[in-house]
């Protein structure tokens, strides 16, 4: 009995999507045909379900022909409606400066270049990453295509008649401080690299109006800062956030040092600069432990501290 409700339930619903339309006209059929009221709200849920599919690829239908209505034809020729300013560029004759004027975030639709940025998806069709389009990796880090070489010499061009001649007659003598610095460039979000506020400042003690006395005392208090063989005091600051603060630090400590070393306390007069002992070298016998033989049949044994023995063989001079 129950299969044959179960195939006549099947054939009215064959039949209701093949020939039925209106939901009334449905639901009076279903009420009149199956006798049992289970088979009824089953039967109803599925074509609901129907209906609304139909109802929504209708309105899919109709949001199309809308879209095509108002859409433009394209040209004879032409595969893409709308190009990109990448696409319709020209190398040959497009000024690049112009279009990269400054440092800005990467444009896909400006650079006609096509690029992928990411790592490679597992366990996909297409396991390449991602394109520029839509990709927001590329726009983390920093470019420099508005320094291209065009754009170089074009801006050095503007600038030359504002530069002048590296003067001939400059002595080395005269900027006895070296300030040395370093600039890093790397893929990151942000332009500034925190290693780049070090400085460091090197400078020759005897380009230091400097006496003995306080030569002596600067060198005793910068310690392991001064390299005896090159007569060079180097200072390295790198505490402060920025470089500017850190070179201004690094000027400061030489100052203090500088004028530190000049005064003269009263202690001073009464130190006594004590040489260290020279110890005689001695020669230090190594403590061995004595060797023990024995003497097994007519062969000799050495007997280590376990008293493990070990043969001996006794060379003899022909």
């Amino acid at each position: 009995m129950a299969a044959a409700m179960r195939r006549f339930t099947a054939q009215k619903v064959l039949e209701f999507r093949t020939n039925s339309c209106n939901v009334g006209i449905i639901n009076s059929y279903f009420r009149k045909s199956l006798p049992c009221c289970s088979y009824v709200t089953y039967v109803g849920k599925a074509a609901s379900g129907m209906m609304r599919q139909n109802a929504q690829s209708n309105r899919n239908k109709q949001g199309r022909s809308t879209l095509q209505k108002g859409r433009r034809t394209p040209q004879k020729g032409s595969n893409v409606l709308n190009h990109t300013r990448s696409i319709k560029m020209s190398p040959e004759t497009t000024d690049w400066p112009s279009v990269y004027s400054g440092s800005e975030t990467y444009n896909p639709s400006v650079i006609p270049i096509m690029v992928r940025m990411g790592r490679y998806r597992h366990n996909r069709t297409d396991k390449m990453p991602n394109r520029s389009f839509g990709n927001i990796e590329l726009m983390k880090i920093p470019n420099f295509f508005h320094l291209s070489p065009p754009a170089i010499q074009r801006q050095s061009e503007a600038i030359k008649h504002l530069c002048k001649p590296w003067p001939t007659d400059l002595n080395p003598s005269t900027r006895p401080i070296r300030v040395i610095t370093r600039n890093y460039l790397f893929a990151g979000p942000s332009l500034y690299h925190p290693r780049s506020r070090k400085v460091k400042i090197q400078i020759s003690l005897k380009d230091l109006i400097l006496d003995e006395h306080a030569r002596n005392k600067l060198i005793e208090l910068v310690g392991p800062r001064y390299d005896k063989e090159t007569d060079t005091l180097t200072i390295v600051t790198d505490r402060c956030p920025t470089r500017k603060q850190n070179k201004d630090y690094a000027l400061y400590l030489l100052t203090v040092l500088y004028h530190e070393a000049w005064k003269t306390e009263s202690w001073e007069a009464d130190a006594i600069v004590e040489e260290p002992d020279v110890a005689p070298e001695t020669i230090k016998n190594k403590r061995r432990s004595p060797k023990r033989f024995q003497l097994i049949g007519d062969e000799l044994y050495r007997l280590n501290q376990y008293g493990k023995a070990f043969k001996v063989d006794i060379k003899t001079k022909v």
